[in-house]
């Protein structure tokens, strides 16, 4: 008995002998790193003090020493990817010490930086649902395809202006590429010419939108952009030629990633109204890119995209930048969407797609019962099935969030019987999964407009 008393007690010395020194080590360890760190700082090897420092900053994230130096170093090396992600995260973390007013500061540098080189712009009103999607400039030229869905025979100009219309995004932007196909499968951007949808003039006013442009893409994959175009207009005149091409190059800018649009009328892509029948963007002139268009797009082919026609992993990041680095944190890119589709409104109070950007501004706020009566209003403007199916689904991607399930796999059932496509099987599934697992919804459908 007194052997195996013994016996136990050293084991239990041993034990907690060991249990100290592997608590000391723990916490030497980042102090370690950080002396390191700090020697490898002063002798400017940035490399090395940032590997010890940022080690000493994963251990402890409030230390106030720790994250500053780490900043410090952060600064001095070459901005990748990684590194603006890291400085812009500090930027924005709670703690309010010299961390992050260091990491402020170098922010406001790199912004400063790229607007001038880059120019005045409205980068701000280029995400959609927050995010930044558009083409890998690496896989251009973009294969494009004309469709003519119209049961009538159209004026050749509209090919013409159509053709031109890319012409001019690809001669004064200097790095876009587009290249016609035949084969509709394969292609990047869809133009499909269609009819247009009927009874859209009550007594002598007309409500219509000349074209739209719908990106499909699933996760984080682009698959095509679709610009919708309409033979004629509700009074069932021909376009001109002026008018289809505006209309074209408009849409293009949209189909590049630009979901939304400038306040300035400068710009070609500027939403106001015009005339008392019936809302258009377009003028009676030929219509030209503006400096501001330009550098828009420039930018956001600068922009790490969170949708992109490569898988992401594959994307060549040498070069680009950070999208929060320009546009802000999501609260403040939602919170100037939500301006943006306040302007819209008081421009076209008639227009049911205001109404949509409107309700997911709110949604992403979360501002639920607003989003919910914008959404509602879009429903009631909607002159286009292409409309009606936007306002249902993002209607039942309000419910579903709100854990209103039923009311929820209503509107995306009222959704599928306008279009069948495979966003709405997909939300479908997954309402019917949170329905019968009684489970918090899967986060995979995003608002669409």
């Amino acid at each position: 008995m007194t052997e195996k008393n013994s016996s136990h007690k050293l084991l239990t010395v041993v034990i907690c002998t060991f249990a100290v020194a592997f608590g000391l080590f723990f916490k030497l360890l980042p102090a370690f790193f950080f002396w390191q760190g700090q020697n490898y700082l002063k002798n400017q090897d940035y490399v090395k003090a940032y590997y010890y420092l940022k080690n000493a900053y994963n251990f402890d994230r409030q230390n106030k020493d720790y994250r500053y130096y780490y900043v410090q170093t952060l600064t001095n090396l070459t901005p990748t990817v990684k590194v603006q992600k890291s400085i812009f995260e500090i930027s924005e973390s709670k703690q309010d010490d010299s961390a992050r007013m260091l990491a402020k500061s170098e922010i406001s540098k790199w912004q400063n930086n790229i607007l001038k080189n880059i120019g005045d712009n409205y980068i701000e009103q280029v995400p959609l649902d927050r995010k930044i999607i558009r083409w890998d400039a690496e896989t251009f030229p973009l294969q494009i395809v004309i469709k003519d869905k119209s049961d009538i025979e159209l004026p050749p100009y509209y090919r013409v202006e159509i053709l031109r219309a890319f012409a001019q995004w690809q001669n004064a932007s200097g790095f876009l590429k587009f290249q016609e196909t035949k084969d509709a499968k394969n292609a990047d951007i869809i133009v499909e010419i269609t009819s247009l949808p009927p009874d859209l003039c009550k007594e002598e006013v007309c409500r219509y939108v000349v074209g739209y442009t719908t990106p499909k893409y699933k996760g984080s994959q682009l698959k095509n952009m679709t610009i919708v175009l309409y033979d004629k207009d509700p009074y069932g005149n021909y376009f001109s030629d002026k008018e289809l091409f505006n209309t074209i190059l408009h849409e293009i800018g949209h189909s590049l990633g630009i979901m939304g649009h400038s306040y300035s009328s400068e710009d070609l892509m500027y939403m106001s109204k015009e005339g008392n029948n019936f809302y258009s963007p377009y003028r009676s002139s030929f219509q030209y890119l503006s400096s501001k268009d330009i550098n828009t797009v420039k930018l956001l082919y600068k922009l790490i995209p969170d949708i992109t026609n490569t898988p992401i992993n594959k994307i060549n990041t040498k070069g680009l930048v950070y999208a929060p680095v320009v546009l802000g944190t999501s609260q403040e890119i939602s919170s100037r969407k939500l301006e943006e589709a306040k302007n819209y409104i008081k421009n076209a109070p008639d227009i049911a797609g205001g109404y949509i950007d409107l309700g997911i501004a709110y949604a992403e706020l979360n501002k639920k019962s607003e989003a919910e009566k914008a959404m509602n209003k879009a429903l009631e403007l909607a002159q286009s099935d292409n409309e009606k199916y936007i306002a249902f689904y993002n209607l039942s991607i309000l419910y579903l969030n709100n854990k209103q399930l039923d009311k929820a796999l209503e509107y995306a059932n009222n959704a599928k019987n306008i279009l069948n496509s495979e966003e709405i099987k997909e939300l479908i599934t997954n309402i019917n999964h949170a329905k019968s697992s009684k489970k918090k919804p899967f986060a995979g459908n995003n608002f669409t407009k």
